[in-house]
């Protein structure tokens, strides 16, 4: 699913009676087939792309759009589209936020808004297996970070609507809630799955970049089972794409 459904406009009112939204941007709600990609567990690090020493090495970088488009094409990479973005932040959720319906406590809330990865980092060197890092909140994807301001490859529009015009000819930024922590009035908004914004309102024009690499859909899933995983349900429901795609590299 991709939008900003009723139900959660509803669980935005809950929250505030006046949640700063434009319902409009973020409609109709579409499904949207995902072909198969490997992604990065979190954001490009200040230390993944610099030299230069950072006063928050573990901290997520912030690029310009051609600086972020040359890091992932130098590595073979690219940033994700607009809808590959969301899904992978949801993560099989249909929820407000990829945490629920409702603003856990401040504590719990904290360990999705952290912008220090640096026990993440340590907690990956020291174990032979992923699992979740301690003092960080990953979605069931075992994403961390989706709350950072990150750059998708497309032209933001007016809508979802396939026919949608551009709105002001600059790209698609999601997610952004942890910018803007601790947060003034509304800002939680910004942790909504659904959000989006142009990139013209970027201060200094500088977002995160989140890795997506693109792979055989016979390959992952070989990969999946190998590791004695199952596909997730949303995955799943899409084996006609997959099968077309297995056809398509054969």
């Amino acid at each position: 699913m991709m939008g900003f459904s009723e139900a959660e406009e509803h669980a935005a009112l809950a929250i505030s009676n006046v949640p700063q939204l434009t319902v409009e941007e973020m409609r109709p709600v579409r499904h949207r087939v995902v072909h198969p990609m490997l992604v990065s567990v979190a954001p490009v690090l200040n230390f993944q792309c610099s030299d230069e020493k950072s006063e928050f090495p573990c901290g997520p970088a912030y690029l310009r759009r051609e600086d972020a488009e040359k890091f992932a094409s130098e590595i073979g990479c690219r940033m994700p589209d607009e809808a590959e973005w969301e899904y992978l932040c949801r993560a099989g959720t249909r929820t407000l936020f990829p945490f629920g319906n409702n603003l856990p406590p401040e504590d719990e809330l904290e360990k999705w808004l952290s912008s220090d990865f640096t026990s993440l980092i340590e907690y990956f060197e020291s174990r032979p297996k992923f699992e979740p890092a301690p003092d960080l909140q990953c979605n069931a994807f075992g994403l961390y970070g989706m709350t950072n301001p990150e750059w998708c490859s497309n032209r933001i529009t007016t809508s979802l609507a396939p026919d949608a015009p551009q709105l002001d000819g600059s790209y698609v930024i999601r997610g952004g809630g942890a910018y803007f922590w601790p947060w003034q009035d509304e800002e939680w908004a910004w942790c909504i799955s659904a959000m989006r914004s142009p990139s013209s309102g970027l201060e200094e024009g500088a977002a995160c970049l989140r890795l997506v690499l693109n792979v055989r859909a016979s390959q992952l899933r070989a990969e999946i089972w190998g590791a004695g995983l199952d596909l997730p349900a949303d995955s799943r429901e899409d084996d006609s794409s997959l099968s077309e795609l297995n056809d398509e590299s054969n």
